[in-house]
């Protein structure tokens, strides 16, 4: 339980740290390159220290390759640059609230993909989820963190919607992954990411129309880099490690940590102020998420050969 509260904290680190690096040098895609690429060469070299072997050796099927591919595709290309440019207008915490849907997004799309059952107590659960996102995407300080329009931060927040659903579907793929191949997480963690690389470093250039003569990048963009690439790494080898360990349903029911460590670093980082209708809303996401959680736990501890109502 300590490395699931360790994974959020670090998550919601994360994005405090990705949004300063995106206040002082506004790069989404270039900074998604820098970030899988630099993560991956590191797994790589990692990796072959630990299992030369299985790295030598390292094959799969086509299946295996579709859902690595797809993994890489929507969370280190799709989702990550999505995160980053969100937080050029959005406020980091409304942003680690909106991630926070992250399981509710996952059960609808296991809904329409995969066949699976959402039932009324599923969907009551999902109802007042998003009845507590209201509140946080409504707030009256539009657009006071990053002084811009208020379209642009709902602009920010529809992009940080759309980013968490390519992140819930591509870890849909790489639990099916991990269900049916047992390489070590380095090894698939560092293909997966130079994968995302290429895609970053696709919509970097026709973000840019193939100049790179107009980048300025501030004196503390190494500093704030390297931390986004070291939270990076922590995150990911750590939600992956967390994927074989328990249930993905046990650690989506954990999500709620992350706008918990976002409120928090807030207050203490940015000196947010602790109002009622940020406490009040972190209650009902809770309050949601704990309808859905344990009706997910029923419904995969029924059995249908003995129970009728299952």
């Amino acid at each position: 339980m300590i490395l699931i509260a360790v994974l959020y904290a670090v998550f919601a680190g994360m994005t405090f740290i990705n949004s300063k690096l995106m206040l002082t040098n506004p790069y989404p895609f270039f900074v998604g390159m820098l970030r899988a690429f630099g993560s991956a060469l590191f797994l790589i070299a990692y990796g072959w220290m630990r299992h030369k072997k299985q790295v030598k050796n390292f094959s799969l099927p086509k299946t295996g390759w579709k859902r690595l591919i797809t993994f890489g595709v929507c969370v280190h290309g799709f989702a990550m640059s999505g995160f980053s440019y969100s937080v050029q207008y959005a406020d980091p915490v409304k942003v680690c609230f909106i991630i926070a849907l992250c399981p509710f997004i996952t059960a609808i799309l296991q809904y329409l993909l995969n066949n699976e059952i959402l039932t009324p107590r599923k969907v009551t659960g999902l109802f007042i989820g998003f009845l507590g996102l209201i509140p946080i995407l409504l707030a009256a300080d539009h657009g006071a963190y990053a002084e811009v329009p208020h379209h642009l931060e709902v602009l920010g927040g529809v992009v940080c919607f759309i980013a968490t659903t390519f992140f819930a579907y591509g870890w849909i793929e790489m639990k099916k992954f991990l269900n049916d191949f047992s390489y070590p997480i380095e090894i698939v963690n560092s293909i997966a990411m130079f994968i995302g690389g290429g895609v970053s470093f696709a919509l970097f250039l026709i973000s840019t129309n193939f100049s790179f003569a107009d980048i300025t990048l501030s004196s503390e963009f190494p500093m704030i880099m390297s931390a986004f690439m070291v939270s990076s790494l922590a995150t990911y080898l750590l939600y992956a490690y967390l994927l074989k360990t328990f249930s993905a349903t046990f650690i989506a029911f954990a999500g709620f940590l992350e706008p918990v460590f976002g409120l928090v670093y807030g207050v203490v980082f940015m000196g947010h102020p602790l109002g009622a209708g940020s406490v009040g809303a972190l209650f009902v996401l809770f309050f949601g998420l704990y309808i859905f959680y344990k009706e997910e736990i029923k419904t995969h501890n029924c059995d249908v050969t003995t129970d009728p109502n299952c």
